[in-house]
């Protein structure tokens, strides 16, 4: 696991899924992470199902740590943890949060002359990789045994960045945190409310919360019976509790991290989601799965899920007017609204398969068996 920021995050499932069947199922499994001042609880649920479990010490004081990568390369400190914990592995598997941020640790993998294979959860637009760094994408990415990403999109993305074809490119799903037989009734619309719940971190610069919050401040959105719920945790609650108090906003509730998603989807109408940037959004699929229509942005694999129109809205870029827009559109088909999280239900279920973090096994005995047979 390559996330070297966050104890747990939206990049970890798939991963610790595939490890977990993959181990249940005789493999040996070796899973590298980052040691935090806690052990993760989810890490060490895989140490149940016999994988092994090799943490990374990373709290050492930053002047040592200084001292040592003036001494010793920061790829060269990585090759020497590979070789100790994968001598013998048939492939190893290096996931990221967004398409570049693990390169030293592939580049590491490369050097060490394993066969790998690249996770890259997100691709963001509005970064752009310096020639140099884009010739080292592309080499490590075009060496790979698959590079898997979660939207087409992103691998389009990540093509045009790079410079590469991507031709061992692949799109896989990833698990979800509800169950995929679920079918919740229609939420109470006695009072003639809209409730909505913007599911996600409460990471301004990704999600654009923001964005949504300058909505919500025009004149009509004042007037109209719709309440907001922004569900999950972040860096920038504090900011945007200011900017709801800014904006003198009564419609928005702060509901903080919830567990339970089939709860929160119980009494809402509608998923909202004002992303700059995604990959393929959990939230999207867990709303459609509990048979609610989505009102987001055309960003990532927003766009290969969402049928506008149909089983929810799409806003064409992420900005303020057509975030507006399309919401506006939903407010004027409440009544039908029901009608399309049913057919969002549907055809999420014709996209995503009950166990996809199996499906990502499966496909990674795949490729360890072709690698056995070739040598």
């Amino acid at each position: 696991m390559a996330n070297e920021g966050h104890r747990w995050g939206g990049s970890e499932p798939l991963w610790s899924s595939a490890a977990a069947n993959l181990a249940r199922k005789g493999n040996e499994v070796r899973v590298s992470v980052k040691e935090w001042a806690d052990r993760v609880p989810e890490v060490e649920a895989l140490r149940d199902v016999g994988c092994q479990i090799f943490y990374r010490d990373d709290r050492i004081p930053p002047f040592f740590k200084r001292q040592m990568r003036r001494l010793m390369r920061v790829p060269d400190v990585r090759l020497k943890h590979l070789r100790e914990v994968g001598e013998g592995v048939d492939l190893v598997v290096i996931s990221q949060g967004s398409n570049d941020d693990g390169l030293l640790w592939i580049e590491a993998t490369k050097a060490a002359d394993y066969r790998y294979a690249i996770v890259s959860q997100s691709a963001v637009v509005y970064w752009w990789p310096s020639d140099s760094f884009a010739d080292r994408l592309a080499k490590v990415y075009d060496s790979a045994t698959a590079a898997y990403f979660v939207s087409q999109a992103n691998v389009e993305l990540s093509r045009r960045q790079f410079g590469s074809a991507l031709r061992n490119a692949k799109v896989v799903r990833n698990p979800f945190n509800v169950n995929y037989d679920t079918h919740l009734p229609w939420p109470d619309s006695s009072h003639a409310e809209l409730a909505l719940a913007f599911v996600g971190r409460l990471d301004i610069i990704s999600k654009g919360h923001d964005l949504f919050l300058e909505v919500l401040a025009r004149p009509r959105w004042r007037e109209r019976n719709i309440k907001v719920s922004f569900v999950g945790s972040g860096p920038h609650e504090k900011a945007l509790r200011r900017i709801t108090g800014q904006l003198e906003l009564k419609s928005v509730d702060f509901v903080g991290q919830k567990s339970d998603i089939e709860g929160v989807w119980k009494s809402h109408h509608a998923l909202v989601l004002a992303s700059r940037f995604e990959g393929m959004p959990l939230v999207v699929v867990e709303a459609m799965l509990c048979g609610r229509p989505c009102i987001v942005t055309n960003v990532g694999g927003n766009g290969e899920l969402i049928r506008d129109g149909v089983n929810g809205y799409l806003a064409q870029v992420a900005t303020v007017d057509s975030i507006d827009e399309a919401l506006n559109r939903a407010w004027g088909n409440r009544s039908g609204l029901k009608e399309m999280g049913r057919i969002a239900a549907e055809d999420v279920r014709n996209w995503v398969s009950s166990d996809p973090g199996q499906d990502f096994a499966s496909d990674l005995e795949q490729l360890t068996g072709s690698i056995v047979a070739n040598g």
